[in-house]
C-alpha cells in the first residue's frame, strides 16, 4: 500500500483545507452561535481536504499499480 504522504503538494493543500475548516468550526463553537452557511462550507472544505490528501499528483505518470 502506497503512503498518502508521498504527494507533498496535494497533501499540503488538503491539510490546509482541513485545518481551516476545523478552525472555523472551533471558532463557531466557542462563540456559541452556528451559521448554517459557514457550517456547510466548513464541511465541504474538510471533505475536499481529505480527497486531496489521498489524490495523486498531476505530474505523476502511469497507473496506480507499481509494475
Amino acid at each position: 500500500m502506497k503512503s498518502f504522504l508521498t504527494n507533498w503538494k496535494t497533501t499540503t493543500a488538503g491539510a490546509a483545507l482541513i485545518f481551516a475548516g476545523l478552525g472555523d468550526l472551533l471558532t463557531q463553537l466557542s462563540a456559541g452561535s452556528w451559521d448554517g452557511t459557514r457550517l456547510m462550507a466548513d464541511i465541504t472544505g474538510i471533505i475536499s481536504g481529505a480527497g486531496l490528501i489521498f489524490a495523486k499528483d498531476g505530474n505523476v505518470t502511469g497507473g496506480s499499480v507499481r509494475q
